[in-house]
């Protein structure tokens, strides 16, 4: 295959892939939020003990 196959075959798996990535998303928009919610807390919480910890 030449070289502008592989570019049209990348470009029409990546437009697939984004528009299965974005319905899935909006499918999903709760859990995703409550997983962002959750690794801020631990990077909090890592952050917090580092500063802590120096003496």
């Amino acid at each position: 295959m030449s070289s502008k196959g592989y570019t049209v075959l990348g470009w029409v798996v990546w437009q697939v892939a984004s528009r299965v990535a974005k319905r899935k998303i909006a499918q999903n928009r709760v859990k995703i939020g409550a997983a962002g919610v959750v690794l801020l807390v631990l990077v909090g919480g890592v952050v917090a003990a580092k500063a802590g910890g120096d003496d």
